[in-house]
């Protein structure tokens, strides 16, 4: 199966012998196309191993248990989310500053929604070991840098209240996180123009607590496209 954006999931040939650390990546990277696929209940070593052609036993020595490699196949999924968030900049900062970092918070915002609608099974996961392991939280973390990095783009640009931290901002993530729902629960589908033009419009009002009155005035003054901005309006 093809992947999205870098990732994706091959059959895995069984080897005979690793070289010391191989086998730890070997297994890492086998759970993490069966948690792509079904999530976790999909990690199994005593699967996972035959497929890389080991015992059970050698597979278990390189992990404490089956949780660390859950975490560590969730880490894997935000490390994804990055490059989407990452991938979603707009040219023209230069003249339009505030502008450009509204958008692309709206436009990272979006990614978010979007990976999670393309790797629903994957993406439940890494949101269920979030809260209880500092390894998923670490690569999270990685996430919010990018989106405190717009912001703080915007507060320079006069558009986003000073002293805005991502990190408190609950309405906008309330806005994320119910999206994120709907498609990883299947409730509402992500994949065509309507879908596209209700995530943009309840990401606009979900950011409306960030804008100052400068960046609110910004936002009104021009139409923007729905879903992801690839070039900053006229």
């Amino acid at each position: 199966m093809v992947g999205i954006k870098g990732w994706s999931r091959e059959a895995t040939e069984p080897k005979k012998a690793y070289h010391h650390g191989d086998l730890r990546n070997a297994i890492i990277t086998e759970a993490t196309a069966r948690a792509r696929a079904d999530g976790e209940k999909a990690i199994i070593l005593r699967e996972i191993a035959p497929q890389l052609g080991v015992s059970a036993t050698a597979a278990y020595r390189h992990f404490t248990n089956r949780q660390q490699l859950v975490e560590e196949v969730s880490a894997k999924g935000f490390e994804a989310m990055v490059d989407w968030v990452a991938a979603e900049s707009v040219p023209g900062a230069e003249a339009a500053p505030g502008l450009a970092a509204y958008v692309e918070l709206r436009n990272a915002a979006t990614a978010v929604v979007d990976f999670t609608a393309a790797e629903t099974a994957w993406a439940r996961m890494m949101i269920e070991t979030l809260g209880a392991s500092e390894v998923v939280a670490a690569a999270a973390d990685r996430v919010r840098v990018l989106l405190q990095e717009i912001i703080d783009r915007g507060i320079a640009a006069g558009v986003f209240r000073p002293g805005t931290e991502v990190g408190a901002a609950r309405v906008f993530w309330a806005g994320i996180d119910g999206l994120c729902s709907q498609v990883m629960f299947r409730v509402l589908p992500q994949d065509d123009d309507a879908a596209r033009s209700a995530t943009a419009r309840t990401l606009d009002l979900c950011m409306t607590d960030l804008l100052t009155e400068e960046g609110a005035r910004v936002r009104e003054a021009v139409t923007l496209p729905d879903g992801i901005v690839t070039e900053l309006p006229d």
